[in-house]
């Protein structure tokens, strides 16, 4: 993958969430993709369904060039010290504050330098619920309002589910959902928990039709 291949998917990043969070609602509430359109504020609305839903990436900016630099330099067909060299030589400002090694001539990278720590996940999904209900003041109001959050991750604590659910029933939105690769939490204003759908299966087709749009 060459540098512009890079900014080109970077560009774009914004549209492809758009369209696997769209996918997968249509999948879990059984509704068809036609009836949505892409704008703004909310970023997927129907007119026709009386629903819009913002979407949301939970992560740090350090997390995020973490997911870049493994898009960049992973399973690219070089040993893992070609890998750790390409990533120290791009690195002289020092962004990324993880640690990369090799093992057996494959390259093995860590976000951190020490324990991860899976709480941040959860602090940052209540971060993003809060930020985005004010926001939202400033949207089209339908009878559906949904959030539809990214956490990159499949590590959240369950312990904190309920204080997540809690920012959810402060918030502005009655219908939220929370992306956690092949799990996906679903709340609404009428639930005291959260439902789970298991999509691992989905995975595959809907990152090849979220694609799709960038091209």
């Amino acid at each position: 993958m060459d540098r512009n291949e890079v900014i080109c998917i970077n560009k774009y990043d914004r549209y492809y969430f758009e369209k696997y969070a769209l996918l997968s609602i249509c999948h879990l509430l059984d509704l068809n993709i036609e009836d949505f359109e892409h704008k703004d504020r909310p970023d997927l609305q129907s007119e026709t369904l009386n629903m819009g839903i913002e979407v949301v990436r939970a992560i740090t900016e350090h997390d995020g060039l973490v997911n870049s630099l493994v898009g960049k330099y992973f399973n690219k067909g070089v040993s893992g010290d070609e890998v750790i060299d390409l990533i120290n030589k791009n690195n002289r400002q020092s962004r990324f504050k993880g640690s990369v090694y090799s093992v057996n001539g494959i390259a093995v990278l860590s976000d951190t330098k020490g324990l991860y720590n899976i709480e941040k996940h959860n602090k940052l999904i209540k971060e993003k619920i809060q930020q985005k209900s004010l926001l939202s003041e400033h949207y089209k109001r339908y009878k559906v309002n949904g959030l539809y959050c990214f956490a990159h991750t499949s590590w959240l604590n369950e312990s904190g589910y309920s204080d997540i659910i809690d920012e959810c029933k402060r918030s502005a939105f009655n219908l939220v959902f929370i992306n956690c690769e092949d799990t996906i939490l679903q709340w609404d204003a009428s639930l005291s928990s959260f439902t789970e759908h298991e999509v691992s299966k989905c995975l595959a087709e809907w990152k090849q039709s979220a694609e799709k749009m960038n091209v």
